[in-house]
């Protein structure tokens, strides 16, 4: 890559031929290595910035830096020598800045590594309750879990044959909230079911077994077991705030339950185990009312003023959700645009969205920022869609921001 730089700079006859660098660079000898398309626009985000004619001309290298304290300059044309000079005594210590983030990126950065230290020391802690008067045992601790998870889940479980009989005319969003009470009915049977057991375990009426003991451990840890994680949605949230989750979702389900022949004027998206199917019965209804071709479609999405208690009835042309946490960037609910984070806020709660299903060339591109929706903060494989935010900053801002709306927080 070095070789090909200069090869096009020194026999560029006037101009260079920036666009085919970044060609080059960003789709095949880097780009082409990139498997995931969030990845890659990153990569030929950050080729937008820098390979340029300003690059030539002290341009600022820090990508929308703000901060007069953060600030790394192009040096004008010079030797070797120079530049190496130029970036020993003016290049500022590392800064998220320097890649287009927040300042906030290294809080959460920071509070991760913290999260993970505390996790490997808990791991570490004595566990034999004959160590210390001080020291619990697993087996309590899970027995105490055990006994509150019972009381609270043991008798939740989802008639389906009674709700389809209350169904009057069971279109798309009915059969999504079916098969969502169905996932939720087999993940309470898993749950009560490894309960019981591991309590039978702990009575002597029944041998301890490897997956028993893994669950007490997970119960001592505060871990979501893996028979469970296995049912449920993605989550790294610890099991104590998992069951109050699963109290919501579980309300959310029971609430459609009672009145099954409407969804519900607001849904909760982050609360369903597969939001995508909701996204996707939005374009199902659209598709049977104005008799257009499902695959044509595509999720809009309009941010209202509203907040969940402000709305009084359903979309007129797709669905209310709620729960959409911006992350790397704030909404500016006066102006309605994506703005700079506030110092230290981490998330920012975005207002009632509006989803509707509109035709592939009429989806609003101009003045957006086309932000990845994910289910966790782990991102990657928790992708859910593309919602569009407006903005009067370059999208290139947002992107190299790694902006993106999540729909689980842990806080």
């Amino acid at each position: 890559s070095v070789i090909c730089l200069n090869n096009y700079m020194e026999n560029a006859s006037s101009k260079i031929p920036w666009a085919d660098l970044r060609y080059i660079f960003g789709q095949i000898m880097y780009g082409g290595h990139i498997v995931n398309d969030f990845d890659r626009l990153l990569c030929v985000t950050y080729l937008d910035w820098f390979l340029r004619d300003e690059l030539l001309d002290e341009m600022e290298l820090f990508p929308y830096a703000e901060e007069k304290d953060a600030s790394f300059k192009s040096p004008s044309a010079t030797t070797y020598d120079r530049y190496l000079e130029h970036i020993e005594t003016q290049l500022v210590a590392e800064t998220p800045l320097a890649f287009g983030l927040h300042p906030n990126a290294e809080i959460g950065f920071r509070t991760d590594q913290t999260e993970r230290l505390f996790a490997m020391l808990t791991e570490l802690q004595p566990r034999d309750a004959g160590a210390g008067d001080d020291v619990v045992s697993p087996q309590r601790v899970a027995e105490n879990y055990l006994n509150d998870i019972l009381d609270r889940f043991g008798e939740t479980k989802f008639d389906l044959d009674d709700v389809a009989n209350n169904i009057e005319d069971r279109g798309p969003f009915q059969n999504v909230f079916m098969l969502e009470c169905e996932q939720m009915n087999t993940l309470l049977t898993e749950v009560t079911r490894s309960l019981i057991e591991l309590n039978q375990g702990f009575a002597g009426e029944l041998t301890v077994s490897d997956a028993m003991e893994g669950l007490m451990n997970s119960l001592f840890l505060d871990r979501v077991p893996d028979s469970w994680a296995k049912l449920a949605w993605p989550s790294l949230r610890p099991l104590s705030s998992w069951l109050h989750n699963l109290t919501s979702r579980t309300g959310q389900l029971g609430e459609w339950v009672a009145n099954p022949s409407e969804i519900p004027k607001v849904t909760w998206l982050g609360g369903l185990i597969n939001p995508q199917s909701f996204l996707t019965a939005i374009s199902q209804q659209t598709a049977q009312r104005n008799s257009q071709e499902l695959d044509k479609l595509v999720i809009q999405t309009d941010v209202t003023k509203r907040v969940l208690e402000d709305v009084d009835a359903h979309s007129r042309d797709g669905a209310y959700v709620h729960g959409m946490f911006l992350q790397g960037a704030r909404w500016d609910t006066t102006a309605s645009i994506v703005d700079k984070s506030k110092p230290r806020e981490m998330f920012c709660e975005l207002p009632v969205v509006n989803c509707r299903s509109v035709s592939a060339d009429k989806a609003e591109e101009k003045g957006v920022y086309l932000c990845p929706v994910y289910k966790t903060e782990q991102r990657g494989p928790t992708f859910v869609f593309r919602a569009q935010l407006k903005t009067k900053s370059p999208a290139a801002r947002w992107i190299l921001a790694g902006v993106a709306i999540v729909l689980d927080i842990v806080v």
